[in-house]
This record gives structure tokens, sequence and C-alpha cells, in this order.
């Protein structure tokens, strides 16, 4: 897979490119990008994806906006799933202030698209002023077909990145997980922490992550840890230490049967199921107790 980073058109005669934020990469944005490559493989194109290096939600709002995922995982996506290239251009101010029409123009004329792949919702163009519909009749004028995918369902609700920014600040990784098609993750550097768990015996990897990242709701998890490569069971820990009084959300992980030095190494932990919510323990030989009722329970619910 070719990364392209905006640096005028791309190498190739006959592209079909798939657009959008991609902030989720769910299972209806799949969809989306399986079309694409399906489209590109029947018509002998290159398949591609326009990405943005930053979220456009996050320039355009005050409150900006929290990322599901980053652009390291949404490349290692995208190359599994077969795509043959990524264009990634900054949302500046420029592009920002592009008119519907300015916007399908200077696609066309980078990307060399003979079809673009979107969703039904799909928006472009100036305070978003364009939509499938308009992308359709343009592509009529500029030469190119617009691939439109409907709606796409679980319990009756559409598959969006806010329902799954939502569930995930619930703490409702499992059906998070299951619009993602992927467990919810966070990565980041093992940092230096309070080292409580280490004191107790139960060792913890804190992880420093991007203050930017959707996180769960404050509790305890079972999930996996991945330590280059190497997938552990562990349990997970976010939140503020209410028993020690910390003010800082926190994500650590205790991995299960594990007892490297990975300070600063770059580890990730997938949620899979909550366990419990957070709990201010009147003493430390309580925390401890339901710390091991919680490893005993982690063990039993993951495979």
């Amino acid at each position: 897979m070719d990364i392209i980073r905006q640096t005028g058109s791309v190498p190739y005669e006959r592209t079909v490119v798939a657009l959008g934020n991609f902030d989720g990469m769910h299972t209806a944005h799949m969809t989306i990008i399986r079309k694409c490559i399906e489209y590109a493989k029947e018509h002998g194109c290159k398949s591609g994806v326009l990405l943005f290096s930053e979220h456009t939600r996050k320039l355009l709002s005050e409150k900006g906006v929290k990322i599901i995922t980053p652009e390291k995982k949404k490349l290692e996506i995208l190359r599994s799933a077969g795509i043959d290239f990524v264009y990634i251009r900054d949302f500046d101010n420029d592009f920002m202030h592009l008119s519907p029409e300015e916007f399908v123009k200077q696609l066309t004329s980078s990307l060399h698209t003979v079809a673009v792949c979107v969703g039904y919702d799909y928006r472009f163009g100036f305070k978003a002023q364009g939509d499938a519909k308009l992308l359709e009749e343009l592509g009529k004028k500029y030469g190119f077909e617009a691939v439109v995918t409907d709606e796409i369902d679980s319990d009756g609700a559409a598959i969006k990145s806010t329902l799954i920014r939502r569930l995930i600040s619930e703490g409702n990784v499992e059906k998070a997980g299951e619009l993602l098609g992927r467990y919810v993750s966070v990565e980041g550097a093992v940092a230096h922490g309070l080292e409580n768990g280490r004191k107790m015996g139960i060792p913890t990897a804190n992880i420093e992550y991007d203050s930017d990242s959707a996180i769960p709701k404050n509790g305890v998890y079972a999930g996996y840890t991945y330590v280059d490569g190497i997938k552990y069971k562990s349990v997970i820990n976010v939140g503020n230490n209410p028993t020690f009084g910390a003010d800082k959300i926190t994500i650590e992980s205790h991995i299960l049967d594990f007892n490297q030095d990975i300070y600063d190494k770059v580890i990730t932990a997938e949620f899979v199921k909550r366990l419990r919510g957070d709990i201010k323990f009147s003493g430390i030989d309580e925390l401890i107790k339901q710390i091991n009722a919680d490893i005993e329970q982690a063990g039993k619910d993951l495979i």
C-alpha cells in the first residue's frame, strides 16, 4: 500500500477513492471501503482512500472531538483490507473554504478519479454544503461515478462514529467493539506512575495515551495487552485511583503472567468487557482482595 502525503497528483491514471472522515473505521466505513476495492478491481483501477491529517470536526468545533482510531491504526486496517494507496492531506484553511464544486475539481485533478465511494450522509465543501446527491450530479459533470452506500443499522440505530464514542464514554466496550468490528483500544508508551500496584505486588503498565483519544468510562475491564506484538490477558483500570486520591485519569494494565520491564515501550491495550466501576476502598487489604477477584474473573472471561 502506497502512502502519499499531499504531493500533488497521484502517479496513477485511474483511481476509485473512498471519501469520509473514517474516524471510527467501523463496520459501516469498512463496507464503503470494500465497495471501493471491488469497484477498482472490476474496472482495472487503483483503489484509494482520502484521509485528513486532522479530524475535520477537531478543527471546526471549539470542543474538538475524541479520536477513536489514530492515523497509525487506520493505515494498518487499510493495508489489511487491501487498499492500494492512501492520500493524506491537511485540512487547512484554504481547503476548508473550498466550495463543493471546487472540492470536486481538486479531487479529480489530483486523484484522477473515475469513481468515488461515500456513505449516504457524506458532506463536503465549505460549511458541509455538499451532500451525496450533489456529488452524484457533479460526478456526471466531471466524469466520475458516485457510489453511495445506504445507512447500515445495528439494533435500529445507524452505525456512526458518534454512537461509538458515546458507547465508549459509557463503558459499553462490548457493543462499541461489535460496531467497530474489533476491540476498543488505546496505544501509548509505558510511563512511570505512582507504582502503587507494584508496592502491592500487582504491577501495572501505566499507558501514556494521547489526550485526544476516546477512552472508556472509569472502571475495571478485562482485556488484552500487546507487547512487542504478543497478546497477553490483562485487567485494565481506567480511573483516578480513588483509594489513593489521585486526580489524573490513568490507564493501567495488569498483564497476567508477565514480569518483564517494559518502561518506555509502546504497547496497546484492548478493552473486551467492563468488570466493574471505580470503587473507593476503606484500605489496601480490601483493594488487593478486589483486584485479585478482578484478575480471576478476567481469566474466565478472556479466551
